[in-house]
C-alpha cells in the first residue's frame, strides 16, 4: 500500500482510499487539504455559473395578518424540488418599496418564524426572507409546517435554495426592492450568507455571524482526523461532509478532485474578491467555529486591497457561539444595514468579478 503516497497522481490516491494504512491516510489528508489552486477555483466558479437557480412554479401557500405585519409562506421548485420559505412584510408597507433581508439560519434542524427579527429598524422597515434548505422543515405557526424536498447539501445547495426564494419573493411581493438586498446568517447560515453574496449579484451587502469560511484550515483537518476514527463532531454539516468527502474517499466512492471541490465550494475565503460590503461578528472564545475563520477572511480582504469602508470586523472578547454573548452586535448590525443597504449607499453591483 505504499503506492498511495501523496506524491502519486490524484486518481491513484483515491483508488487506494478504501484500504489505506495509517501512513497512507496521512498522505491522503495532505493531498485533500492542500491549498486550492487557481484552476480549482476557476472550475468552481464555472460550475456556479452553469447552475440554474431560478425559481419555477411559484406559489403563495399561506398568508396571515398580524398587528405588526403580514407573513407569507411561499414555495417554488429549483432543481425540480419543491422548496418552502417564509416572508415577513411589516405593517404599513403597502405602496412602499422596502429593502430586503434574507436570513440564513444556523443549525441543521430547519427553521421557523422565530428567526425573524422582531424589533428595531429591520422589523419595522425591511422585508424579511427566511429560506428552509432542502430536506428541512419550516414551521411558521403550530399548524403551519412544511418540509422542503431533496437531500441535504449544507452550505452548497443551501445557497441555490436561498437564491431561488429571493427570486420568488421579488416576484410575489411588490413592496420588495430588488435594488436593496442584503443577506444575514449565523453559524452554518453565516457561511451560506457569504457564499450567496459571492454568487448572487443582487446582494448588495452581507452580515456574517461566526460562519465558517475555510474548510482547508488545520482546525478542519483535525476534525476530519477525528471523524475518520469514528468520532464525527456534533456540528451542523459534519455528518454530510464526513460521508460525502472523508468516508467516500476511504471507500472509493469519490475521487480526490471531487472531494476537494466539495470543500472549496463551501469556502468563501477563496472567493473574497467577489464579495460586496461585508460585516463580520465573531467571539474570541467560540468553540464551534473558531475565530480564525473570520480572521482568514479579513486577511483575504487585506491582500486584495479592499477599502476599509466596505468591510467591518467586530471581535467580541470572551464571546462564544451564540449571538447573545456578542454584546452590542445587534445594534451594530442594525446601524450597518441602515447605513450601507437601506440608504442605498452600497456601491453599484451589476456583475460579479471573476479572477479566471
Amino acid at each position: 500500500m505504499r503506492g498511495c503516497a501523496a506524491a502519486v497522481l490524484l486518481p491513484a490516491v483515491s483508488a487506494c482510499a478504501a484500504r489505506l494504512a495509517p501512513a497512507d491516510a496521512r498522505a491522503l489528508g495532505d493531498v485533500l487539504f492542500a491549498p486550492p489552486t487557481r484552476a480549482e477555483m476557476c472550475a468552481v466558479e464555472a460550475e456556479w455559473a452553469r447552475r440554474d437557480t431560478r425559481s419555477y412554479d411559484a406559489r403563495v401557500e399561506w398568508s396571515g395578518e398580524g398587528r405588526r405585519g403580514r407573513t407569507l409562506v411561499l414555495s417554488h421548485t429549483v432543481d425540480g424540488l419543491r422548496q418552502y420559505g417564509a416572508v415577513r412584510i411589516p405593517a404599513g408597507a403597502q405602496g412602499r418599496r422596502l429593502p430586503v433581508l434574507v436570513i440564513a439560519h444556523g443549525g441543521d434542524k430547519g427553521t421557523s418564524g422565530y428567526n425573524f427579527v422582531r424589533g428595531g429598524p429591520i422589523a419595522e422597515g425591511w422585508i424579511q426572507v427566511l429560506p428552509s434548505y432542502r430536506s428541512e422543515r419550516l414551521a411558521v405557526r403550530p399548524l403551519r409546517r412544511y418540509r422542503s424536498e431533496g437531500r441535504p447539501s449544507p452550505w452548497d445547495r443551501d445557497v441555490d435554495d436561498a437564491m431561488a426564494l429571493l427570486s420568488t419573493t421579488l416576484q410575489q411581493v411588490p413592496e420588495a426592492d430588488s435594488a436593496r438586498v442584503a443577506v444575514l446568517g449565523r453559524s452554518r447560515g453565516g457561511g451560506v450568507a457569504l457564499l450567496m453574496a459571492i454568487r448572487d449579484p443582487r446582494v448588495k451587502g452581507v452580515v456574517d455571524f461566526f460562519g465558517p469560511t475555510d474548510f482547508y484550515l488545520p482546525e478542519v483537518r483535525s476534525l476530519a482526523d477525528r471523524a475518520l476514527r469514528s468520532r464525527i463532531p456534533r456540528l451542523p454539516g459534519a455528518g454530510y461532509l464526513a460521508d460525502s468527502v472523508l468516508f467516500a474517499l476511504r471507500d472509493g466512492r469519490t475521487t480526490v478532485q471531487r472531494a476537494r471541490s466539495e470543500l472549496l465550494r463551501r469556502s468563501p475565503v477563496y472567493f473574497a474578491h467577489r464579495l460586496p460590503p461585508t460585516q463580520i461578528h465573531h467571539g474570541t472564545r467560540d468553540d464551534e467555529v473558531p475565530i480564525v475563520h473570520s480572521q482568514r477572511l479579513m486577511d483575504a480582504f487585506t491582500r486584495i486591497g479592499r477599502p476599509a469602508p466596505l468591510w467591518e470586523m467586530n471581535r467580541y472578547p470572551g464571546g462564544g457561539h451564540r449571538p447573545h454573548t456578542l454584546t452590542g452586535a445587534q445594534t451594530r448590525t442594525d446601524a450597518w444595514l441602515q447605513r450601507v443597504i437601506a440608504s442605498g449607499a452600497a456601491p453599484p453591483r451589476t456583475t460579479i468579478t471573476s479572477a479566471c
